[in-house]
């Protein structure tokens, strides 16, 4: 099965020794090494000397946490020059094995870049932005995996690399998607959630001078960061909802003091808003207790205007409507001249000093109704 998987990879794919001893290879690797095969040469022998040392540097500092490194190093085959490779290395956690991959990678420059160098460009928004850049093949393996996002991220550079992208992928319909659209020559956008972060995907065919699908590129914003502030924004709009409900109900508190006698104190300013919330509440009250009155107590309130008095008696005409007195009571000498010099009418409105008073007057209405049906029930 593992000789399948290495067969399979369009890269030079390969098992090391902790010394660089070749010990298993697929078919790429056998055909770059030439006739004599790859299984038991040395990788540090192919390599150019100028590049040896550092390779052997990397092979020895390999963790045995299974993380990757990579880099490029030229390596001689059986054709004789040298060759750049771009290379990724791990080392197997149950085991001292090393397994790499070798891709082709355009050589280094003799001279240091210049500031338009493309490559150099690329370089430095691969490592100043917060991106990840993925390329594949026409037949969807993944020949660069790169880019600052890798890091931030948690999921290490070239983590991709070297992956038939439709097969690690076939778990997830979002992603096996758009791959396959893309090569098949579609351009993609599309934000889909893998590895425990939110990516935001652009993903664009790569055609030859013929038109025909080579491969595609694929650049990912990581926006973790925004789904966690949208998420945070929107508890917060969560709490203040929950915290004005409250307010809402500390403000209109109906209180039953009495069977079938509730009461409204209000406190504060009053502006239509509140009124109208208040005759809502009220309302509602006075149909579910079968309340016969229901008295508004404005003892707290001292400043009224003309919408906000009209509410109110409008709301002492919809309590009768419900079969129920309204009566007002602690009403403010500010408040009353407010109603006097708005010209409101308040005849029919049953008006006490206070909640006491008003109290009082709903417990005499209800005993003189009891001795009134009890007196009609003995004429009867």
């Amino acid at each position: 099965m593992l000789q399948s998987f290495l067969d399979a990879c369009p890269g030079i794919y390969f098992v090391t020794s902790p010394e660089g001893i070749i010990t298993m290879a697929n078919r790429e690797a056998a055909r770059f090494f030439g006739q004599e095969g790859a299984v038991g040469r040395s990788l540090v022998e192919a390599v150019h000397p100028e590049d040896r040392g550092a390779l052997q540097a990397s092979w020895a500092r390999l963790p045995e946490d299974g993380e990757a490194l990579g880099a490029v190093s030229r390596l001689r085959g059986a054709d004789g020059p040298y060759q750049a490779f771009s290379w990724s290395a791990r080392r197997v956690s149950d085991g001292p094995e090393i397994h790499a991959v070798l891709l082709p990678a355009a050589p280094a420059p003799a001279a240091p870049p210049s500031e338009r160098d493309p490559e150099r460009i690329l370089r430095m928004l691969l490592d100043n932005l917060e991106i990840a850049v993925t390329v594949v093949d026409r037949s969807g393996y993944v020949t660069l995996n790169d880019g600052k996002s890798l890091i931030t991220s948690g999921l290490g550079p070239n983590f991709n690399l070297g992956k038939h992208l439709p097969e690690a992928y076939a778990h997830d319909a979002v992603i096996l998607e758009n791959v396959e659209r893309a090569l098949r020559g579609e351009d993609r956008h599309y934000i889909v959630e893998a590895h425990g972060v939110l990516w935001e995907n652009w993903f664009s065919p790569v055609k030859d001078a013929d038109g025909e699908v080579v491969g595609a590129i694929c650049l990912s914003f990581d926006k973790s960061d925004s789904k966690r502030a949208t998420q945070e924004l929107q508890n917060r709009i969560n709490l203040i909802e929950r915290q004005q409900e409250v307010i809402r109900n500390l403000e209109t508190p109906i209180i039953e003091v009495w069977d079938r006698v509730v009461t409204l104190p209000m406190v504060g300013v009053v502006d239509s808003a509140r009124a109208a919330r208040v005759m809502d509440d009220l309302l509602t009250a006075v149909s579910k207790q079968s309340a016969r009155f229901a008295i508004l107590d404005l003892t707290g309130v001292e400043i009224v205007d003309t919408a906000t008095a009209a509410h109110i008696l409008s709301l002492i005409s919809a309590i009768r409507l419900l079969g129920a007195e309204g009566i007002i009571t602690g009403i403010r000498p500010t408040v009353a001249q407010t109603v006097v010099s708005l010209g409101l009418d308040l005849s029919r409105v049953i008006t006490c000093a206070n909640l006491r008073e008003g109290l009082r007057l709903c417990i005499r209405r209800m005993h003189a109704q009891a001795t009134a049906d009890a007196s009609m029930g003995a004429l009867v």
